[in-house]
């Protein structure tokens, strides 16, 4: 996909090295992320009320931090692409490398949330799935799923698998630090999701 609208949108698209190349190239992945995780989110938050699922509803918004994410690659690429100006005579190359430590923060940050409320989360939910646990063996309920919420589910990882694929050979092809970030991020959704 992100190649059939790179030979669409980016002239000259396989000019890696060239500073516009690099930026559209940018900007282009930076705009399908924001509008695969903004699909996602709303699958996601789909599948969550569907199947009643706190922790799919939970992913969903991870899905919308995740275009928040994307966001911030963008205007990194698109404010990288400036021309040299008095006070930034050598231009303005480096807010791609500013948008990647940007994305690996916030990545760092959710992850050590992640960590400390999941660690909460198990006790509690330990106790709580005990005692619920005890409650279903005398008196089982059928349980709330369905072949859309796996669908669903199924579809994100592989569409996050993709942008993996993508942003990973793309910050190969244009030495992107911000692509990278980007793609190990996506790499940590799937693990998540599944």
């Amino acid at each position: 996909m992100i190649t059939f609208m790179a030979s669409l949108f980016i002239k000259d698209s396989k000019n890696y090295k060239e500073p516009s190349v690099r930026q559209a190239y940018g900007v282009l992945s930076g705009a399908v992320g924001i509008g695969l995780n903004i699909l996602l989110f709303f699958g996601k938050w789909l599948a969550g009320t569907i199947s009643g699922s706190i922790a799919i509803t939970a992913d969903a918004f991870n899905n919308l931090s995740d275009a928040g994410s994307s966001i911030i690659t963008l205007i990194g690429f698109r404010l990288s692409g400036q021309e040299p100006d008095p006070e930034h005579p050598f231009g303005h190359g480096r807010m791609e490398y500013v948008s990647g430590l940007v994305v690996a923060a916030v990545i760092l940050i959710m992850a050590v949330e992640l960590i400390q409320d999941s660690i909460r989360k198990i006790l509690v939910m330990g106790f709580e799935l005990i005692w619920s646990s005890l409650g279903k063996l005398r008196s089982p309920e059928p349980i709330e799923s369905s072949a859309l919420v796996f669908g669903i589910l199924i579809a994100s990882i592989l569409v996050k698998l993709y942008m993996f694929f993508y942003n990973h050979s793309l910050s190969k092809k244009i030495e992107s630090a911000a692509m990278k970030a980007t793609s190990v991020d996506s790499l940590s959704d799937t693990v998540a999701t599944t």
